[in-house]
């Protein structure tokens, strides 16, 4: 069971190597975070530690320890990306050093908006020495985000004013927004291991949705599904893990060996991997020099670490303390999130230089100036707003017409989030949402707009072409219009355009609202010697050639006069060749109300006419649902 003082709030560690980071988190929680026999042997931090970390108010939150050293700015980086809030740790004696200013500068670009400064050490040094500590750290964190936040002296040795920083880290947790717990769940993960008997079990931080026990889960970019067999918290068995909690799942279906940091638990058929990713870039003051198009970088996002190509969809390239829409080509597969935050280093020497968020990752390298045009115009929509509503309705736009499917994983919400919130946006018909059972379309305005005028223009040819007609079938309509869809979605899209008065839709026949057949009187008299020739033959059906015969009419005429009086109802060809008027139909299914059975043989005797012509007439009311075939029998249905 959970306890229920668990938050989902992760406080994260940053600051210059040996400067106290891990014994800190250690006088605070108790817990050593060096677990590395290497790590206790050098006395410095490589991997990530983590920690419970129990408040004054009950509370209890998550702590990530990360490296100081410039070499494991990766596991820095991995670290850092989800947390909330960070404890900047700034050494009393040394001060501020490189990788005080670098943490700082990649805590600043993975957008951690809380905090508080820790001087470390404070036993060591005389009240000068400290005074000068503060006025080095009140200099480095100006105009960043910790500007004006506690500043904190401590010592983790003598306990100095551990109660206190406490207080203030209980104090920003309330300052805090609890994460997504109803969206898809995403959670890098940032270790794997196999414990016997249980089988593999990754841990990372939740950055968005729950699990629970026994649901089924994708884990990207490797491309296997697993059932998750349990959960810990804290090394606490739970039933479900949130968004914000450090997290263990039971993985049994995956081996260890098979993964690695970077790779992603989710929400099973929901997210995709990632080569190519829509980006707003932003090259930091500090970088020495611009940063080109097409330049090699190190990217990192959530807890991995690829190589990736920078393509700048304007300029040549960025100076330092500016930002450009862009594209990050990868070299391997990830899987990112819309909002995302990432971190790129230069490829040498080795150091942080910039980063940003992630617009939109699901992308290809556009193909002409028009193309890159285009793109550059969705970017600036996508970082231009912050609203989901704003952002889901610019993905459409792009898109046009989309499966249901297709707009979930490109949205990245869960199939009901997404309904409801299209429902919504539809209302205003920015966005249109066609409800057809399972398969749900979604479209743009523009791309509606589209349609509408295409339709218009087909069927108005139509009308001046076949003047005579009702109008035009409704399945030719569809095939002329060349849309990917079903033959239900097309069917419910008909209704819609019905809807909005753009068409009518009579059956099978659909034509431009307002429009008509215009019959001659030469047309009326066919139409008449045509249904009375049918009438006075009953049962014994006319084929089409026989009619033509008997009426002295070529094929063509035939056709013509056949394509009116079908549309309208009025007469229907069965069995591929002869003609059933619409008044013999009806004595047929006289007939069939009187008799106790109905059998080719019953219908026969009834209507005196041959299996020649009685065969395809039941086979015609099979097909239309007007009766149904059990063995030799056959069911007249209620509805007939």
């Amino acid at each position: 069971m959970a306890d229920p003082r668990e938050t989902t709030i992760v406080f994260g560690t940053a600051g210059h190597i040996d400067h106290g980071k891990t014994t800190l988190i250690k006088a605070l929680s108790g817990v050593d975070c060096d677990r590395l026999i290497e790590e206790k042997k050098r006395g410095i931090t490589i991997e990530l530690g983590f920690a419970p970390l129990e408040l004054p108010s009950g509370r209890i939150i998550s702590i990530i320890d990360v490296p100081g050293h410039e070499r494991f700015i990766r596991q820095m980086v991995a670290g850092a990306a989800g947390i909330d809030a960070v404890i900047f740790v700034v050494a009393a004696d040394e001060g501020v050093m490189p990788q005080s200013r670098e943490h700082l500068e990649i805590l600043s670009l993975l957008g951690i908006k809380e905090g508080l400064v820790a001087i470390t050490k404070a036993d060591l040094v005389d009240e000068d020495t400290l005074e000068l500590a503060k006025l080095d750290v009140k200099d480095l964190v100006k105009g960043t985000f910790l500007e004006d936040k506690p500043i904190i002296c401590v010592s983790a040795i003598t306990g100095m004013n551990l109660d206190h920083l406490l207080e203030v880290i209980d104090a920003t947790v309330d300052k805090l927004r609890a994460r997504d717990t109803d969206g898809p769940f995403f959670m890098p993960i940032d270790r794997s291991f196999p414990i016997a008997g249980f089988g593999t079990v990754v841990t990372g931080t939740v950055y968005k949705g729950k699990i629970h026990v026994d649901d089924t889960v994708d884990v990207l970019p490797l491309g296997k599904t697993s059932k998750v067999r349990s959960i810990q918290v804290h090394g606490k068995p739970v039933s479900e893990a949130l968004a914000g909690q450090r997290s263990a799942l039971n993985l049994p279906d995956v081996k260890s060996t098979e993964l690695e940091r970077g790779d992603v638990v989710c929400t099973k058929n929901l997210f995709k991997t990632t080569q190519c990713l829509d980006v707003k870039l932003i090259l930091l003051s500090s970088a020495s020099e611009p940063l080109k198009h097409w330049q090699q970088v190190h990217f990192h996002i959530g807890t991995s670490e690829v190589m990736a190509r920078v393509a700048l969809l304007s300029d040549a390239k960025i100076t330092p303390g500016n930002d450009a829409l862009a594209q990050a080509v990868l070299s391997e597969p990830v899987v990112a999130l819309i909002g995302q935050r990432f971190v790129i280093r230069s490829h040498a020497p080795l150091r942080t230089i910039g980063g940003g968020e992630v617009l939109f990752p699901y992308d290809k390298k556009p193909k002409g100036r028009k193309a890159r045009n285009e793109l550059a115009g969705f970017l600036n929509k996508l970082a231009s707003t912050s609203s989901l509503t704003s952002k889901i309705t610019a993905i459409i736009e792009r898109y046009g017409l989309l499966q249901f499917s297709e707009a979930v994983t490109l949205t990245q919400q869960t199939p009901q989030q997404l309904e409801d919130m299209l429902k919504s946006i539809a209302k205003d018909l920015s966005v249109m949402f066609i409800e057809c059972g399972d398969q749900p379309l979604v479209m743009s305005s523009a791309y509606y707009e589209a349609i509408k005028d295409n339709l218009h223009s087909l069927l108005e040819q139509f009308h001046k072409k076949n003047p005579h007609l009702a109008g035009m079938k409704a399945s030719d309509l569809i095939s002329f219009m060349k849309l990917p869809l079903t033959k239900k979605q097309s069917q419910e899209l008909l209704k819609l355009l019905a809807s909005h008065g753009v068409i009518e839709v009579d059956g099978e026949i659909a034509r431009l609202s307002g429009t008509f057949p215009e019959l001659d009187e030469g047309m009326l008299e066919d139409i008449e010697r045509l249904l009375a020739y049918c009438d006075e033959r009953g049962f014994q059906f006319p084929s089409l050639e026989e009619a033509m015969k008997e009426l002295k009419w070529d094929k063509g005429k035939l056709n013509r006069v056949l394509d009116v009086v079908r549309q309208s109802g009025q007469l229907r060809v069965i069995g591929g060749e002869f003609l059933l008027s619409r008044n013999v139909e009806n004595q047929a299914l006289t007939i069939l109300r009187s008799l106790s059975e109905i059998t080719i043989a019953s219908v026969r005797d009834a209507t005196n006419a041959s299996r020649k012509y009685i065969l395809p007439l039941l086979e015609d009311f099979d097909a239309r649902g007007i009766t149904r075939r059990v063995g030799d029998k056959r069911v007249l249905l209620k509805k007939s």
